[in-house]
């Protein structure tokens, strides 16, 4: 009788000791803050950057608020933004169904300000910042259709992986990372999204997104992981 109940409580440790952390995206949501710096791309952003801020600082924060939901938000500002430019996009949503309940929107770019915010009722529809969180949660090996709140409109929108692709981050570094995009689709009857998401993930457990960029008002914001800090 020890015998089988010591045999049972070695089993049983072994087990815990090999299972090893929860799978992502399983169990109660973690809370995550990634940090970022970012940088206009593209000619028109390079222009745009003559006269609005060119650089600056986001954050991409994933909060419990409880009862298995989860406030996810990407924040883009810059400390020299003189008239206090910024992206933000964010959403609470059931991490069961990776339906996000509300979403918001709102920004202050190239002299105009807009905020948007409102509850979703159609399944299947993510916004910006939950995107990110099911991408990482459940990346697509293959072209996978969506539909995409943004600024309080519903488009639908395709995701592309695009395999694995080296990157030299600005601090030298290279990293082997997935790449995502996504893309509005031409649909009869249907406005097409005209802006642009892609995401570069590392090939971790919990899919940590190292590059985002987003295209709004045809300057593209390009937004890299900052690098984790030593002590001391």
């Amino acid at each position: 009788m020890k015998s089988k109940l010591h045999r049972a409580l070695l089993l049983g440790l072994v087990a815990i000791l090999t299972a090893g952390p929860l799978a992502f995206g399983q169990g109660k949501p973690q809370n995550e803050e990634f940090h970022y710096q970012w940088q206009l791309r593209n000619f028109l952003g390079t222009i745009a950057g003559l006269f609005l801020p060119n650089h600056g600082e986001g954050s991409l924060t994933f909060k419990s608020v409880g009862n298995g939901h989860l406030q996810s938000e990407l924040t883009i500002t810059s400390s020299v933004a003189r008239q206090g430019e910024y992206f933000r996009y964010g959403s609470e949503m059931d991490t069961r169904t990776l339906q996000p309940i509300r979403a918001w929107s709102s920004y202050s770019w190239r002299g105009e300000t807009k905020s948007k915010s409102s509850p979703i009722e159609q399944t299947g529809v993510l916004d910006i910042a939950s995107g990110i969180y099911s991408i990482r949660q459940n990346p697509p090996d293959k072209p996978r259709r969506m539909e995409i709140w943004s600024d309080g409109k519903i488009y639908p929108v395709i995701v592309i992986p695009l395999g694995v692709e080296s990157r030299r981050m600005q601090d030298g570094r290279k990293m082997d990372l997935r790449h995502f995009s996504i893309r509005g689709i031409d649909t009869p009857d249907r406005e097409k999204w005209k802006g642009k998401l892609d995401l570069w993930l590392a090939r971790d457990e919990t899919s940590t997104p190292v590059e985002i960029l987003l295209s709004r008002n045809l300057a593209d914001v390009h937004l890299e992981l900052k690098p984790l800090q030593s002590p001391g």
